[in-house]
């Protein structure tokens, strides 16, 4: 070997020390730019909380609807009435993209 020359093991290790920095630099960045998500991401955690809670304390969601219901009678039944006329809208929007898909 020459002393002009650095061996092969010298050069992967000024390689891995220039690729570790340049990850440091990289991870630096991804950090910045997420800081623009981030409020919008705790709201998603938020959410998926709730959702998880609902989903585990069904009986209290029940109670809470029935609550309403006998509170508010005529706002219950015609928000139901739409909650029902939407799904039969998803329903229908389904059924023919399903069936417009399948035309292709």
């Amino acid at each position: 070997m020459s002393a002009g020359k650095p061996d092969r093991a010298e050069q992967l290790e000024r390689r891995r020390a220039l690729l570790v920095q340049r990850s440091g630099q990289l991870r630096g960045q991804v950090v910045d730019q997420l800081q623009v998500v981030h409020p919008a991401l705790v709201w998603a955690d938020r959410l998926q909380d709730a959702w998880i809670w609902l989903r585990a304390n069904p009986l209290t969601v029940a109670g809470g609807v029935l609550a309403v219901a006998v509170w508010r009678p005529r706002r219950t039944l015609g928000l139901a009435l739409r909650l029902w006329s939407a799904w039969r809208l998803l329903q229908r929007a389904r059924s023919a993209g399903s069936t417009a898909s399948r035309l292709l």
